[in-house]
This record gives structure tokens, sequence and C-alpha cells, in this order.
């Protein structure tokens, strides 16, 4: 059996927070497209699903507001986002806008008031609004598996290296459909 951790991104110096609402939720990037997450890794609770407008930087200027259904544990406070299909849907979204920023790095910063989310639907909004509806998370982190197989006792299992991206890279097209 696979053993699952998340291992929490070294921290830098506390910077202030960009949004001005009260940090919510623990977000947990999935970068693995064949493991979902039915339990939770941290304490094998079943997970629902919470769609939740997620809060996108994607450099070097580009911030967006996009609407995804993630795993959530209400136990941990735990959204689980699986990061193949965030990279999808923002490579679909800016090969209309900007192909040049696919393959950027990107940063999920937070989540947006769902009523603020719809707003800037219909009307995009300034950045000093968008802060004022946005909650950042409460930590980051990317969820690590270990290898499956026999070890011998004492052996630490090695981890499984993530597959590398293969919509959210630089200079690749979508195919027209």
């Amino acid at each position: 059996m696979k053993k699952q951790r998340r291992d929490e991104r070294p921290t830098q110096p506390k910077l202030s927070r960009f949004g001005q609402l009260e940090p919510q939720y623990n977000l947990a990037l999935n970068p693995y497209p064949d493991a979902r997450f039915y339990k939770c890794p941290d304490c094998e609770q079943k997970t629902r699903q919470r769609k939740l407008p997620l809060l996108i930087h994607v450099d070097p200027m580009h911030l967006m507001a996009l609407n995804y259904t993630c795993r959530y544990c209400p136990h941990c406070d735990l959204l689980i986002a699986h990061q193949g299909e965030i990279e999808e849907l923002l490579a679909k979204l800016f090969a209309q806008r900007d192909p040049s920023a696919i393959g950027n790095d990107y940063f999920i910063i937070g989540t947006v008031e769902r009523q603020a989310w719809r707003e800037g639907m219909k009307q995009p909004k300034p950045l000093a609004e968008m802060m004022a509806q946005t909650h950042d998370f409460k930590s980051h982190s990317t969820i690590q598996m270990s290898m499956a197989g026999w070890f011998p006792q004492g052996v630490e299992p090695p981890l499984r290296q993530p597959p590398p991206p293969t919509v959210w890279v630089k200079g690749k097209r979508l195919p027209e459909r």
C-alpha cells in the first residue's frame, strides 16, 4: 500500500497576507493524476467535495479566480486540489487570453467570496477590491507518496516522483477542437 504524506513548503519570513479577510483552509496540492483522495491523507476520515473560487496568480502579472471543485476534509480543514486539473483549466484559459503565459509559475493564493467572484465574472474588479474579498490559505503543502512494494525492515520506501506536466508546458499549444 502506498504511504501518503503532506510536506509543508519551507516557509519564508512572515510576509503580510494578500487577502484582507481571515485566512481559511489548509491547501494541499496533489501532483499525482492517478491518485484521488476519498480519505484525508492526514486523519484518514472520509473527504467531501467543496466548490470554491480559487484565486491564482500566474507570472508575470495575471490574477484570476477559478471556480474549482476540491476534495475537502472538514476535520482537518484541508482542501485537496489536483494540480493536473488546475493546469489544464489554466492552459485552456490562457490559450485564448495570453498564450505566452502558459507554462509560467503560478501560485494559488486563497479563496474569493462567492458573491464577489460572481460580480467579477460580469465586470472585472480592481486589485484592491479583490484583496478585500480574499481569504488567504492558512498553509500550503504538496502531497508526496512513497513507492509501493516490499522493502527490507528499517528501510524507508523512496518517494514516488510525480509525472512531468503535459499541458502547462512553456511553448506548448493546445490541440484545436
